[in-house]
C-alpha cells in the first residue's frame, strides 16, 4: 500500500479506527484487563463496553494512539513513513511530508518520531522461516600501525561483531554479538528462527537443515 493509497482507503477517523480494530482484534473486540468479549455503546459508537470489569475503553486505549489529539489519519501516515524508509527519516522531514514547509510543529514531528520508533523497537517480532542465511561482519576503523601482515586478532581488537540474520526474499535483522563461537550464533539462531525453517546457510559452515 502507498502513501496515497493509505490516505484515500482511510480519510476520517472512523475508517481508522476500523482498521485498528481489524488489526487488534481480528475476532472482534475483547476488554483489555480481562479479555472477555466487549460491545459498543449505541449512544457513543467511539465507546467499548467490559461488562464484566464494568469498563470503557477504546480501540486506541493502551496505545501510541491514545491521549493524542492528531488525527489517527497523520499517525498511520507517519507509521507507513517511518516504515517504509529504508534510510530512516529525521523529524523535521516528517514535519515537512505531513504538515508542509511553512505549517505544522517540529515539536509534534519529533513527538511522533519518538513514539514509533519506540512501539517498533519494543513490537515483538515474528519468527523467521523459509531459507535463512547468516553472516558476521567486523565495524570500526582502522588501528594506526596494523596491517595485513599483522595477526587477524590484532586486526580486529577494535572493531564491534555485527551478526546478520536474513530470511530470504524477507526481512533483515542485526545484533551485536561479543564474539562468533557457536554457542553465540546458536543462540541467535533459536532467539529468531522458527522451527519451520528450511535451512540455514552461513559462508564458513555447512548448511544447516531444518531442525
Amino acid at each position: 500500500m502507498t502513501i496515497i493509497d493509505l490516505c484515500t482507503t482511510f480519510s476520517t477517523d472512523e475508517t481508522c479506527r476500523e482498521l485498528l480494530e481489524r488489526l487488534r482484534w481480528p475476532d472482534g473486540p475483547t476488554c483489555p484487563r480481562c479479555d472477555d468479549p466487549a460491545v459498543r455503546l449505541e449512544k457513543t459508537p467511539k465507546l467499548l463496553y467490559c461488562k464484566r470489569c464494568d469498563y470503557q475503553f477504546t480501540v486506541t486505549s493502551g496505545t501510541i494512539f491514545h491521549d493524542s489529539h492528531l488525527p489517527l489519519i497523520k499517525w498511520l501516515a507517519a507509521t507507513h513513513l517511518l516504515c517504509e524508509a529504508k534510510k530512516g527519516m529525521s523529524a523535521m522531514q516528517l514535519k515537512r511530508t505531513l504538515w508542509g514547509e511553512h505549517a505544522g510543529s517540529y515539536k509534534t514531528a519529533w513527538y511522533l518520531c519518538h513514539r514509533i520508533r519506540a512501539a517498533m523497537a519494543t513490537a515483538e517480532k515474528m519468527p523467521m522461516s523459509g531459507v535463512i542465511e547468516m553472516d558476521e561482519t567486523y565495524v570500526g576503523g582502522r588501528r594506526k600501525g596494523v596491517n595485513r601482515r599483522d595477526g587477524l586478532k590484532n586486526r580486529l581488537a577494535n572493531k564491534e561483531i555485527v551478526i546478520g540474520i536474513k530470511q530470504r526474499g524477507g526481512e533483515l535483522r542485526f545484533f551485536h554479538a561479543e564474539d562468533v563461537k557457536s554457542g553465540t550464533l546458536a543462540q541467535y539462531i533459536r532467539e529468531s528462527v522458527s522451527d519451520e525453517v528450511e535451512i540455514v546457510m552461513t559462508d564458513e559452515l555447512p548448511p544447516t537443515p531444518a531442525r
